[in-house]
């Protein structure tokens, strides 16, 4: 499988408003990054139901739980998108936004509503 390449890394506090072919190039690296974080995430909440009743083992495997989910957040937000949940992002566009949530390979558009 040959991996997308990123065109442009954004600061992580910098709203970005992409096209509708900006944003579908996004989904392809929004993949890619979730898959692979999403598989670190699914292990360590195994691991952590598996210690659950050992606390300074549970609370050492909460962190790196934690720290794999900010690390996906600052991925996402340096694409581009903005985190709204785990797995789930929106991308700004000039005259809405597109919303993206993994699995799926499309964006569904949000038209800002008139004042």
């Amino acid at each position: 499988m040959i991996e997308p390449s990123v065109h442009t890394i954004y600061p992580i506090h910098q709203d970005q408003n992409f096209s509708e072919d900006e944003a579908l190039d996004l989904v392809d690296l929004f993949l890619t990054v979730t898959a692979k974080s999403k598989n670190k995430i699914n292990g360590l909440n195994s691991k952590f139901e598996y210690f659950k009743n050992q606390p300074e083992m549970a609370d050492q495997i909460q962190l790196q739980l934690n720290t794999e989910i900010q690390k996906w957040t600052d991925k996402i937000r340096r694409l581009g998108g903005i985190p709204l949940e785990l797995y789930q992002v929106k991308v700004l566009a000039e005259q809405g936004h597109y919303l993206w949530e993994f699995p799926q390979a499309s964006l569904e558009f949000y038209p800002n509503l008139p004042h």
